[in-house]
């Protein structure tokens, strides 16, 4: 049953926040008051993210009047892990077991370090059964709320604007009935949904705000800051054939960078309607509403519209929502396209959503438990006080019942005692046996690891411009602090241990494992990875300014490897490339490898941590020589 009562949500992204007050109306909400608080940072500043967040945030608590409130927070999707998993055919009881066993196999990181949600899907035709699974680092999640409840806010719940977007767009186009598609285009991420029937898929591609940004900066030396502005100020998607012929000069050259920026956005999403028709025979979309901040690039909605080749719209998150009297409605029809998280915040918060996502802060979860115990510890106090007026009316006789009340239970105490003990010992062997079938189920999964690996490399890496001599795999390999810079040979050790590589030892590390670097002896068993991969790009001779043989390569990586790909194998997060790309990628030019002659290529090396570490049988357990 709906429950329409005041909501405050809060959607932190990537390069905005945003903050919106509803209020009951009749049988729904409207939008009381909201305020939004753009972001920009250069990738190199981004350590102090959650301080302008924290700021922003404060700001928006003090402007719309909310102090002390309860809110209902919403994460960008590119913080999250999102994952389709399969389900038993058959009915079972306990689903949440099957989840996170399921969970355990799909997320790259120890269960007690992420907290996750889920939600079973709408039956397939096929007759299989999935569930949607949710995930986000616990330190992230925790740090994000801390920046929340140091405004005088209190979290009482977290969803992803993935599947807040999706409740904001049932709720708001109930009579839409034709298969269609949802484009977020955010600073980092464009999120791409499809609803079809009421079923449900996603997926999001680094092509975004921030890559036309990037694009923009490569092509005129601008730093990402400036970029931006340039962007927002004299920014349009060219729509070709003489659409800039009336433009000046700059703005149609401008324009055209954009317009070949935006040229990979509209590929992904086709790349990922193929990929939505094939593995899950859905039906190509018939319409596509987009949203989100790169959406307001002036010509964003008639390019896509020619380039996807169906019907275009923009997505109006408040079509099931009155809007209030304080609303100014012309800033209101700028900002409408960007409220969609937080307009699906409040139609969970009513409980009229289709998803129901819900990842828990440490503090929250503490203070749910603290909560979830007040009832029972009011029962026993009043069994208390009752059973001391009991006593004290019956004082006189109490002490002999009682002896006959022990001497009677002694034989069931001590049954009770043994049966304890059991299963104990039970519990034990059953823990045994789950820790030894994860074990050869880890091992059955590595079998085809390798295989898997370059297979996917074949499949994506295939260019022109540049050609792959080698691969290797690298054993506890630490990629952020470990630099690219200087290791000119690699032969032998493959960058497994670095330090060795440099030093000139001659000892295989691939029998091996490193130590890490700083020096501390590892404890952990020996993994591989990250996959290390060289090869040579083609350049022309004699220029040393353009770098375009080099982005070929971070091209590559950034979009056919990221690790929002829901069939990537790579956790391979583009904002950490960006910031530190020597310690993923690293040049060599015909001076650096001293072969003057071999001018027209360039050395690369490239390292690429993979999702799922890679277990070493001969290097593991009692196996370790």
């Amino acid at each position: 049953m709906a429950e329409y009562k005041t909501t405050v949500a809060l959607e932190i992204g990537a390069q905005s926040v945003t903050m919106a007050v509803f209020t009951p109306a009749g049988r729904g909400f409207a939008l009381s008051r909201y305020a939004r608080r753009d972001i920009l940072l250069d990738p190199v500043e981004e350590g102090m993210r959650m301080d302008y967040v924290s700021n922003a945030i404060g700001e928006m608590v003090a402007e719309l009047k909310v102090k002390g409130s309860d809110v209902r927070n919403v994460v960008s999707g590119q913080q999250v892990f999102m994952r389709f998993i399969k389900l038993p055919a058959i009915d079972v009881e306990d689903i949440a077991e099957q989840v996170e066993m399921e969970a355990q196999q799909h997320i790259p990181f120890p269960m007690e370090d992420i907290i996750y949600s889920y939600q079973e899907l709408a039956d397939r035709e096929d007759g299989e059964r999935e569930a949607l699974l949710v995930a986000i680092k616990k330190d992230v999640l925790d740090n994000l709320n801390t920046q929340v409840e140091g405004n005088s806010l209190r979290t009482v719940a977290v969803d992803c604007s993935i599947t807040s977007l999706f409740n904001a767009f049932c709720a708001s186009y109930p009579e839409e009935d034709e298969p269609v598609m949802l484009l977020d285009i955010g600073a980092k991420t464009t999120d791409i949904i499809f609803a079809e029937d009421g079923r449900f898929f996603t997926r999001s591609v680094t092509a975004a705000g921030a890559f036309v940004t990037n694009s923009i900066a490569r092509e005129y030396g601008l730093s990402f800051r400036d970029a931006e502005k340039l962007k927002l100020e004299n920014g349009v998607v060219s729509l070709g054939n003489g659409h800039t012929d009336d433009m000046d000069a700059d703005d149609a050259a401008l324009a055209t960078t954009i317009r070949n920026a935006m040229s990979r956005l509209s590929s992904e999403v086709q790349r990922t309607v193929n990929h939505y028709r094939a593995q899950y025979q859905g039906t190509p979309p018939t319409k596509a509403y987009i949203c989100g901040g790169g959406a307001r690039l002036a010509y964003t909605l008639e390019f896509l519209q020619s380039t996807l080749n169906i019907p275009v719209e923009y997505f109006n998150p408040l079509q099931a929502f009155s809007i209030g009297s304080k609303v100014d409605e012309e800033a209101l029809d700028q900002d409408a396209i960007c409220l969609g998280a937080v307009a699906g915040a409040a139609v969970s918060a009513a409980k009229v959503g289709q998803f129901n996502i819900d990842l828990v802060p440490t503090s929250v979860g503490k203070d749910r438990a603290e909560k979830a115990l007040l009832p029972k510890v009011a029962v026993a106090g009043l069994l208390a006080l009752a059973g001391a007026g009991f006593f004290a009316y019956t004082a006189n006789d109490a002490a002999a019942k009682a002896e006959r009340v022990l001497a009677k239970a002694a034989p069931a105490d001590e049954r009770v005692a043994r049966l304890s003990s059991q299963i104990e010992s039970m519990q034990g062997k059953y823990a045994a046996e789950v820790k030894k079938l994860k074990e050869y189920s880890d091992m059955y999964s590595s079998r085809y690891a390798y295989a898997d690996v370059l297979k996917q490399l074949s499949a994506k890496s295939a260019s022109i411009k540049f050609w792959v001599s080698e691969i290797a795999p690298l054993i506890n390999y630490d990629v952020e602090n470990t630099s690219l810079v200087n290791a000119t040979d690699v032969k032998g050790v493959k960058l497994i241990d670095m330090n060795r590589s440099r030093s000139g030892n001659k000892e295989s590390s691939i029998n091996k494992a490193p130590d890490p670097v700083g020096g501390k002896k590892s404890k952990s068993e020996p993994m591989v990875t990250a996959i290390y991969v060289s090869g040579f790009t083609i350049k022309t001779p004699g220029d040393t300014r353009s770098m375009n043989h080099r982005q070929a390569i971070y091209d590559l990586v950034a979009h056919n490897f990221d690790e929002r790909s829901a069939d990537s194998l790579f956790a391979y997060e583009n904002s950490k490339v960006q910031s530190n790309l020597n310690h993923y990628f690293q040049f060599l030019d015909a001076k650096a490898l001293k072969k003057d002659k071999m001018d027209y290529v360039e050395k690369f090396m490239m390292v690429m941590p993979l999702k799922k570490p890679i277990a070493i049988p001969e290097l593991s357990g009692g196996d370790r020589k």
